[in-house]
């Protein structure tokens, strides 16, 4: 091993610190469009069917009555249904992508990092969806139904968002 070698050669924990970064990166991307890619139709809405989807209004999802999640829901199955398979196809087509540049050597970290940008802007679309949606519900509410909305929202607040009995103390 020359001199050369000893300069050039990449700390250990750098190259482990790195792989670490792209695992998580990857597995979070991974959750999140798997979450998307699976999201087809449901005869239910998804508000009601998984926790999960209201992470784009959390406690704001949760407070709200059943029929009313179920009419956001509704509202954004109406709203995707021209898209959805498109999107989908999308989000498939950048995870090949994304899995052809992980076994490339070297490894093209900007061309990774560009698939994933794109992916983040498909599944930044829904989540405004949400939110928008939610607001448009709030928005048709009475005052008294906006009223009782709030009081849920406190609630949920005191029990740390979670839905249920409020804990003993």
């Amino acid at each position: 091993m020359g001199m050369d070698d000893a300069k050039t050669r990449t700390p250990k924990r750098v190259k482990v610190a790195l792989a670490i970064s792209l695992a998580i990166n990857v597995l979070v991307v991974g959750v999140i469009v798997g979450a998307v890619l699976h999201g087809g139709n449901r005869d239910r809405s998804s508000f009601d069917k998984r926790g999960g989807d209201t992470a784009a209004i959390g406690i704001y999802g949760r407070a709200l009555e059943k029929p009313d999640r179920r009419a956001i829901g509704q509202r954004l199955r109406d709203g995707r249904a021209t898209r959805g398979q498109e999107i989908r196809a999308e989000l498939g087509e950048m995870v090949r992508e994304a899995s052809d540049l992980l076994k490339q050597t070297p490894f093209d970290k900007g061309a990774f990092s560009d698939v994933l940008l794109r992916q983040q802007g498909l599944i930044k679309g829904r989540s405004d969806a949400m939110q928008d949606a939610l607001v448009e519900q709030i928005a048709a509410m009475s005052p008294e139904q906006r009223a009782e909305y709030a009081e849920r929202l406190e609630e949920l607040l005191e029990r740390g968002g979670r839905r249920g009995k409020p804990d003993r103390e």
